[in-house]
């Protein structure tokens, strides 16, 4: 029988450190970050370490360690999770470091730091970083319906996933107000074109969008669907951008709010709607009556055409932004002065407007 020492040699000691030792590469290929480990010491702090490293799908015991390589977290937000479960402090430096470290904490169920990220994000939200901060945040909310001030139940006690919805949920809340407040300088931003499908259409159908300009959004959608087909490795033609989003998308859109100038030089001449469905809508814009013909013998998404403003004052009361009897009654004035304004300057323009209104005009009169 062999005999162990009762006082282990230093020698015993150094393997058994080396034993516990764990590398791990953190960050996408060819752009990541080294930290060489105790396994022990990780494992006491986080139940995921735990398993990854001490369980039973951890890798063996070597000389040198091992490589862990971790390609689904960037490395800067995993430099940042370490740093929270080893108990030192936190100190962003920009946004994309702590929106990256909040997927971490939401991927490592770290309640505390998804806080520290949420509250550095919120201090620096604004038009230029919202996009950022949006995409993919709706992942980690609750669901939030077009309910202004919904209570929601707050988490359980132990409920890590739960404690870091709440956060995102807030932080989701805070910016769908700021894109609902300057949605003209953020939809014309590059970063709009990273958005998902789905909070694309969340966004454009949001009637709360304080919009001055429909053109604007329209461009916005336009460009999308460009960049879409282009991952998609397709042609961005007019019918393959109209495919990219659904109609009700395309439809969000207050066409009959635009002037028929910024009608026909931007959704018409862009070929993304049809002859039929530009007909009956610039027929709309100028007043035409016998717009209805058209409307009746095009089948599809027309019905979905809506001239009410997105700026419902009922939502604004619901929010606490009450306005005066005599501001309501001077808001609504100058909508109704705005779209005389759009019909009268649509009579004395549509002789100028060129070949296309001629053909369109054609086609409302044929």
């Amino acid at each position: 029988m062999s005999q162990v020492p009762l006082i282990a040699t230093e020698e015993n000691t150094m393997e058994s450190s080396i034993c516990n030792m764990v590398i791990l590469e953190a960050g996408l290929p060819g752009d990541t970050w080294r930290y060489c480990v105790e396994r022990e010491q990780l494992a006491e702090r986080s139940e995921w370490f735990r398993a990854m490293l001490v369980g039973p799908l951890a890798p063996a015991p070597s000389d040198p360690p091992p490589v862990l390589k971790l390609q689904h977290i960037e490395k800067r937000a995993f430099d940042y999770l370490l740093r929270y479960v080893l108990d030192e402090p936190i100190n962003f430096q920009s946004v994309t470091t702590a929106r990256a470290t909040l997927d971490a904490a939401h991927q490592y169920l770290c309640p505390e730091l998804a806080r520290l990220a949420v509250e550095y994000l919120e201090r620096n939200l604004n038009s230029n970083t919202v996009l950022e901060i949006y995409q993919g945040l709706s992942l980690y909310a609750n669901y939030v319906t077009s309910a202004f001030n919904s209570p929601t139940a707050p988490p359980a006690p132990g409920d890590d996933a739960g404690e870091i919805a709440a956060v995102c949920t807030r932080l989701l809340l805070t910016c769908l107000d700021v894109i609902d407040s300057e949605p003209e300088a953020i939809f014309s931003q590059e970063y709009f074109e990273e958005l998902s499908c789905a909070e694309v259409e969340e966004l454009a159908c949001r009637d709360t969008l304080r919009l001055n300009n429909e053109s604007i959004l329209f461009h916005a959608l336009d460009r999308w669907a460009a960049s879409k087909c282009r991952r998609n490795g397709v042609e961005p033609s007019a019918s393959n951008k109209r495919s990219a989003l659904s109609d009700d998308v395309w439809y969000s859109v207050r066409y009959s709010l635009m002037t028929d100038r910024e009608f026909i030089e931007g959704p018409m001449a862009s070929g993304i709607l049809s002859s039929e469905e530009s007909a009956y809508i610039v027929a709309r814009i100028l007043g035409h009556q016998k717009g209805e013909e058209v409307r009746s013998s095009v089948n599809g998404p027309l019905p979905r055409l809506t001239n009410n403003p997105r700026i419902d004052v009922r939502m604004y009361e619901d929010q606490s932004c009450r306005m005066s009897k005599s501001g309501k009654k001077e808001c609504q004035d100058n909508r109704k002065n705005r779209r005389k304004e759009c019909v009268n300057q649509g009579q004395r323009t549509c002789a100028r407007i060129g070949n296309c209104l001629v053909r369109v005009l054609a086609c409302i009169f044929d």
